[in-house]
């Protein structure tokens, strides 16, 4: 430090050592000098001439000194004092650098260092300065944005902390009536009921999948209004610390979809239930919403719920049974709403203490309007909907019961990773064009219909077979969202338990559904003049082909494989798993709908149509070009796929 401080004056005690050490050498020689010599005039020469030496020496010293002093310490000063500045200060320019005949290319080299130091700062300070701004004009823009989105949206640390929140939310959640508005750090069980939360996020981090996805009902505490939610984890870069662990936090979409349909004046056809869009819906998440929006009216309900997935309107089922509780006899208590598993659907049973309903009353239910946002909606509309039927149970005098059945359910399984299909492809399925005309067909004005199966196993010669088909149909490059194929089959064989791990689908909910020769034969007729696509296609034909004969039908579609496509657009490095492709082209498969024919069919043709415009790009236009690709991919396929 004090050399840095007061180099100058090291620089002066170097010099001043120096002469000291001349002086003291010369004095010492001419001690000697001194004592040697016996002649009187030899001694007073010498000390003459060594006093007279001793002053050219120190002389000389000091002229050293005042040369460097003035030619190296000072500019080496100002040198070190102009590159500090440059560090530490935010200079505008540089002054000259001077010059030094002993310093030689010192001083214009530093200076030419110095120089490119303040020209790359300058960049540097414009190009931040046009970064910041730009990103100033792009934050007020997504402000505006996520303000306008006709959906909340809530971001939320792993102690469900509120960290982000649009505008929407404010409308949603309904914290101005009641005097707790969302804010920041807040708990967001502040504003809705925790349990069906709480349960989704223990779901999705048991997946242990990031492209993971939970669709849930829940309910707000102000009003007890019923919102549908998506559940997602942030990603590892959004993670926190809690209790030296890593959780992730989580992002809330919320919609009220009774607001929605009340908007747009929808109106199912009530005599075709399959043109009503239903969802997947936990059981639990339905009865624990259904809970807490009796708990806001002052009553009370216990419920038992198996671990099933409903496909249904859960609004509806939440809108139903309420309007039965609020028809009851009275006076009735501990109402109770049991669901269970029932053939291939579900059961719901809500029953009570006290007197049944008489034949006149339990009429009258299906008359009872419904307010689900849809004009002149009843009880029988619902019921239709979901191709749902209503009975009484009085067989119990002191605790009756009205059952709702829904036919359609599964096991609910905690998501399994994905199974590699252990089946060597077959490329001559590839090859079946059909005939000229498909082949020379653009990509986007062929038909297709998406399918996939569940199955008891992954081996269809040794005995396994199909449990559910399910399909779409592609026109135009558009996919028809009414035209759904989804049938449970019966494989007239036990399904192991192993494969109800993977689908939930057991042997109770097959029971009474078509064996497979009538379905594939059903699912033939769906798929008459279309090409057929599939991911990993030659497993999933294998099943079909099978049953050709008893099913009296033949598979000569043409057919395109996911696998195969994602293999062309992506290389052998990539995995060509369908999670793997739908993650790749941001296509969220829901929790509920993973390994379930339908779900993976819908993921599928989302693929598909996202697949066929960067076939385009590479002049992939019509299916006999892809063919001709495809085929050079038979190797890799067959090394990573078999």
């Amino acid at each position: 430090m004090a050399f840095s401080s007061r180099p100058r004056l090291r620089i002066l005690r170097l010099f001043i050592s120096l002469g000291t050490g001349c002086l003291l050498a010369l004095a010492a020689g001419l001690y000697y000098g001194y004592h040697k010599a016996n002649d009187p005039d030899i001694l007073n020469a010498l000390v003459i001439g060594g006093v007279l030496a001793g002053f050219v020496i120190f002389a000389l010293i000091a002229w050293a000194w005042l040369i460097i002093d003035e030619h190296v310490a000072r500019p080496a000063l100002r040198l070190a004092g102009t590159l500090r500045t440059l560090s530490h200060a935010n200079l505008a320019s540089l002054p000259e650098p001077g010059t030094s005949p002993y310093l030689s290319d010192l001083l214009p080299a530093a200076h030419e260092v110095a120089q490119q130091l303040l020209d790359t700062r300058t960049a540097l300070d414009q190009a931040v300065a046009r970064q910041t701004a730009q990103l100033s004009m792009e934050k007020d823009r997504l402000e505006r944005l996520l303000s306008d989105v006709p959906v909340g949206l809530m971001l939320c640390s792993a102690e469900h902390q509120v960290v982000f929140y649009n505008g929407q939310i404010v409308s949603l959640l309904g914290g101005l009536d009641t005097g707790i508005a969302p804010g920041l750090n807040r708990r967001v069980f502040d504003y809705l009921h925790a349990a069906p939360i709480e349960h989704a996020y223990a779901r999705l981090k048991e997946t242990n999948d990031p492209d993971a996805a939970s669709d849930i009902l829940c309910s707000t505490r102000a009003e007890g209004r019923v919102l549908a939610a998506r559940m997602r984890l942030l990603s590892n870069a959004s993670t926190q610390t809690v209790s030296g662990d890593t959780t992730p936090g989580y992002l809330l979409t919320l919609r009220d979809v009774t607001g929605d349909l009340a908007t747009h004046s929808i109106r199912p056809d009530i005599d075709r239930p399959g043109d009503w869009p239903l969802s997947m819906i936990r059981a639990t998440d339905l009865a624990l919403t259904l809970q807490a929006t009796l708990r806001n009216k002052g009553v009370a309900l216990s419920i038992h719920s198996s671990e099933l997935i409903l496909r249904c309107d859960g609004f509806q089922l939440v809108a139903l049974i309420t309007a039965f509780i609020n028809r009851l006899p009275l006076p009735h208590g501990d109402l109770q709403l049991h669901i269970a598993a029932h053939g291939a659907g579900a059961m719901l049973e809500l029953s009570w203490e006290g007197r049944a309903l008489t034949d006149e009353e339990f009429a009258r239910l299906y008359d009872i309007p419904l307010d689900v946002g849809l004009t002149d909606m009843t009880v029988h509309g619902v019921l239709s909907i979901h191709g749902a039927r209503l009975e009484p149970d009085s067989t119990r005098p002191l605790r009756p019961a009205l059952r709702l059945y829904i036919r359609e359910a599964r096991i609910a399984q905690r998501r399994p990773p994905s199974i590699p299909r252990a089946v060597v492809y077959d490329f001559k399925l590839l090859s079946k064009a059909g005939n000229a005309e498909v082949s020379c067909t653009p990509l986007d004005e062929l038909t297709y219909v998406v399918f996939d199966t569940e199955t008891t196993g992954l081996y269809p010669g040794q005995g396994d077979e199909i449990v559910q088909i399910a399909a779409v149909r592609i026109i135009n490059g558009k996919r028809v969202h009414s035209e759904v194929f989804d049938t449970l089959v019966n494989p007239e064989r036990p399904i192991p338990a192993n494969s109800t791990k993977v689908h939930g689908i057991t042997d109770d909910m097959v029971q009474d559904a078509p064996d497979p020769p009538h379905a594939i034969q059903r699912f033939h007729k769906f798929a008459e003049g279309a090409v057929l696509v599939a991911h990993n296609a030659p497993f999933d034909m294998a099943f079909l082909k099978k049953h050709e004969a008893r099913a009296n039908c033949r598979f000569d579609h043409p057919i395109l494989d996911t696998v195969l496509l994602s293999a062309v657009l992506y290389g052998e490095a990539e995995s060509h798993s369908l999670d793997a492709l739908a993650h790749r082209l941001g296509i969220t498969i829901p929790e509920e709908a993973r390994h379930t024919a339908i779900g993976d069919a819908i993921a599928t043709a989302d693929a598909l149509l996202k697949i066929i415009p960067a076939l385009k790009a590479r002049q992939l236009d019509t299916f006999g070009a892809v063919l001709s690709e495809v085929r050079q991919h038979r190797q890799l396929l067959k090394d990573l796929n078999t």
